[in-house]
């Protein structure tokens, strides 16, 4: 992990800071200007050219301190340690929805720390059973459901895992292959 992967929120904060500072004054220096020249006689066409430019280098320096206000809560976000929370799948599939609308929310994978896991939905089942609202072959049936679901997420997983080490791996071999001033091919058939 690099110095700034480890310090990435105090840098967000840090620019966070000097982009308000620049923002404010800006407006308080434009502001100066614009009452300078109203005060000495300068055309108001002028004062309205002062105006515009202090307007945007402002709004401009207000967009990048919104920008970095955000990933910094991101960042925050991110590092945050969460107590455990509670399995809800209402709650889970709200924040699946909001992760599909919003992509960047899903890195936070919310809809994952909400979500009911396999061991607590079997538990559930076989209180149902035991307390008689399902029959034994309901029961058995459920459970093979639930058995076969968590192996496919656990194989999807798995593929996963696999899809990326192979990414990495290519691009691992392209960046070497760079350096080297080779191709990747020539450097894929070095390794056999």
């Amino acid at each position: 992990m690099s110095w700034f992967s480890r310090n990435r929120h105090w840098l967000l904060l840090a620019l966070v800071a000097v982009t308000t500072v620049l923002a404010v004054g800006t407006v308080g220096v434009g502001l100066v200007a614009v009452l300078a020249g109203l005060a000495g006689g300068a055309g108001l066409g002028a004062v309205l050219g002062d105006v515009a430019l202090v307007l945007s280098i402002a709004a401009l320096l207000v967009a990048a301190d919104v920008a970095f206000a955000l990933a910094f809560l991101v960042t925050l976000a991110r590092r945050a340690s969460l107590p455990s929370l509670p399995e809800n799948d209402r709650v889970a599939d709200g924040f699946e929805r909001a992760e599909r609308i919003v992509p960047p929310l899903s890195r936070l994978a919310l809809a994952d720390r909400f979500a009911v896991s396999t061991e607590t939905r079997r538990e559930r089942l076989k209180e149902r059973y035991v307390d008689g609202e399902i029959t034994e072959v309901e029961y058995e049936r459920r459970l093979q459901a639930l058995l076969a679901e968590a192996d496919d997420a656990v194989a999807s997983a798995g593929d996963q895992i696999e899809a990326d080490l192979a990414a990495g791996g290519e691009q691992t071999t392209a960046r070497r292959a760079a350096d080297s001033g080779t191709t990747s091919t020539e450097l894929e058939s070095d390794a056999e």
